[in-house]
Parts: C-alpha cells; sequence; structure tokens
C-alpha cells in the first residue's frame, strides 16, 4: 500500500489543544521496535524496519520510498506481516521475502513507545502522537489521507485555531530515534 500524509512537529502546548479540538475515534498505545544492520544499511537506503506491537499483535512492517512531493507530503510503500513474537533478530531472507529488497540480517536496536488518538475523516484521518524513546517525548500530527483535499481541509480547520508551522521538514519518527539511538551507542 502506499501512504500519503502530512507530517508536522508539535509542542507539548499544541498537542494538548488540539487533543482538546475533537472526539477521538479511538486511542491506543503502539509500541515500534526498530531494527538495523551494524552498518546502518536500512537507515541509509531510508527503508524502516521495525515490528510493531498493538493489541497483543505483532506486525513486522517495511516502510520503502515512494514518490517525492511537492507540497510537504510524505508518500512511502508499506508492507506487513504478522509475527508470533519479537525477534531479536530478522534475517535479510525474511526481509526480501516480504519486500523484493536485497538486505543484510538486521537485529534489535531499541523500541519507540506512541500513544496515538486518532479521528477518521471522509478521504482522511487525524493520527495525534505522542512518542516517547530513551528518555525523551515528542508530539507529531500526521494526516494520513486517500483525498488530499480533504486533508488539506482538516488541517486548515486546524490551524485556523491553533497556529502551526509547515514550512519545518519534519523528521520521521525512526530518524528521531536513530538520532537519540546513536547517543546511547557511540560505537555506531
Amino acid at each position: 500500500m502506499i501512504e500519503n500524509e502530512f507530517k508536522i512537529m508539535l509542542t507539548e502546548e499544541q498537542y494538548n489543544a488540539i487533543h482538546s479540538m475533537f472526539d477521538w475515534d479511538s486511542e491506543k498505545e503502539q509500541v515500534n521496535s526498530y531494527y538495523d544492520s551494524p552498518e546502518m544499511e536500512c537507515s541509509n537506503r531510508h527503508i524502516t524496519v521495525r515490528v510493531r506491537s498493538v493489541s497483543g499483535k505483532f506486525l513486522l512492517q517495511m516502510k520503502l520510498p515512494a514518490a517525492d512531493t511537492d507540497n510537504g507530503a510524505v508518500s512511502r510503500v508499506e508492507l506487513e506481516k504478522q509475527l508470533d513474537r519479537i525477534p531479536e533478530k530478522i534475517s535479510g531472507k525474511e526481509l526480501k521475502e516480504l519486500s523484493a529488497a536485497e538486505l543484510p540480517d538486521v537485529r534489535y536496536l531499541g523500541t519507540l513507545s506512541t500513544f496515538r488518538s486518532v479521528k477518521e475523516f471522509p478521504g482522511a484521518e487525524i493520527d495525534l502522537d505522542r512518542s516517547e524513546y530513551f528518555g525523551r517525548t515528542d508530539y507529531e500530527l500526521e494526516i494520513e489521507y486517500t483525498d488530499e483535499s480533504a486533508a488539506e481541509a482538516i488541517l486548515s480547520d486546524i490551524t485556523a485555531k491553533i497556529p502551526l508551522d509547515r514550512s519545518t521538514p519534519v523528521t520521521g519518527k525512526i530518524r528521531r530515534f536513530l538520532s537519540e539511538y546513536k547517543k546511547t551507542a557511540p560505537d555506531i
């Protein structure tokens, strides 16, 4: 599947203000266990390998680059398959079976936990995230969409009430996680 989304980093105050704007359809915690090779080959190729744990299910997920956009949206190919546990290592063979990409064996790096509030609209969905990793907390607004004009309308409604900076490029969760990981693993 191709994932299209707008992403905006938030302050804690902006997060709280947006959280109070909506009656959320669901709220859940999801735990992402990230993987890479010792040489960080996946990261260097802009490929995310994670196992997402939600409600007792474990999903091996891969995100691979798709198309670049000029409107601040991010497009990525997202693939997944169910697992029965969180592994310490994942073989390159298993990753190739899922994605057709030639990748090395990868190992567990650490965990990022996200408390996600979800509000669904026709053609778009708000994902309001509070993420914790390596003792750090950050806040992010994601608007995933199949209808870009619906996503833009939702974003306009929010920014009419809460000033947001859409011009700042957003670093994805995996990049923020890896930045902190590298501080704790000086051999990388």
